[in-house]
């Protein structure tokens, strides 16, 4: 090293402990930038956990098994406006086998309401299936003791525990007031045993002359007199 005593002696290095050095300077911003670092780790927080009630809503957890719907047998619930009276003002508690009381292999004369499963215009031989048309009060209790929604829609609620047929002779002449589903829902007149016949076994609307049948996708009310099938209305049910 030269030992000129006119070349200026260089400066001291700082003291990194002083606050006025540079290495001061650089440690109170790294302290700085941690501390700033902290408290808004500590707002993000705060957010997370605490937030605003008004714009977090909760949804409600449901628990419990569903209900199950027709376990004893095909119910059917209507999903549009019916006459829930039926034609003949009857419920289903009036029908045999619907309040209790078994129902008759052969039925009596009287109005029945039900599934129709086939008819036979060679023989005259109607099968049926009875089943329960209910209505009000009696809708919704039996309803709610098969788990099924309460209130009913429309009213109305069709119970068919027994799948069971009888055949019933029908008379030739027997009334029809059906729904001609190409101008739905009121009966009217003009439908012929036969084609109701036809559209029952083949399970789906079918159009005979012009006219459509729901065929056995309808229920029906029956009337027997003397034995005989008299006269079949057509139950809508949307």
């Amino acid at each position: 090293m030269s030992t000129d005593p006119t070349q200026p002696v260089p400066p001291a290095p700082p003291d990194p402990t002083t606050p006025g050095g540079s290495g001061g300077r650089r440690t109170w911003i790294v302290v700085a930038l941690v501390v700033a670092l902290v408290a808004l780790g500590g707002v993000i927080a705060a957010i997370a956990l605490g937030g605003d009630d008004e714009e977090q809503p909760s949804f409600p957890i449901v628990t419990g098994a569903t209900p199950s719907i027709g376990t004893t047998g095909p119910s059917i619930q209507p999903t549009g406006p019916t006459d829930a009276s039926g034609p003949t003002d009857a419920t289903g508690s009036a029908n045999p086998g619907c309040s209790g009381t078994p129902a008759p292999a052969t039925l009596a004369d009287g109005t029945y309401f039900g599934f129709v499963k086939s008819i036979d215009t060679g023989s005259d031989a109607m099968a049926f299936d009875l089943a329960c048309f209910y209505t009000g009060d009696e809708a919704n209790e039996q309803a709610a003791q098969r788990g099924d929604k309460v209130p009913v829609p429309n009213d109305v609620y069709i119970v068919n525990d027994n799948p069971a047929t009888r055949d019933v002779p029908v008379d030739p002449g027997t009334e029809l007031r059906l729904i001609d589903w190409n101008a739905c829902c009121e009966t009217s007149p003009g439908a012929e045993l036969d084609a109701l016949g036809t559209a029952i076994a083949q399970g789906d609307i079918v159009e005979i002359d012009g006219r459509r049948y729901a065929g056995g996708l309808s229920p029906y009310w029956i009337t027997i007199e003397d034995g005989r099938v008299v006269l079949i209305e057509e139950q809508f049910l949307p």
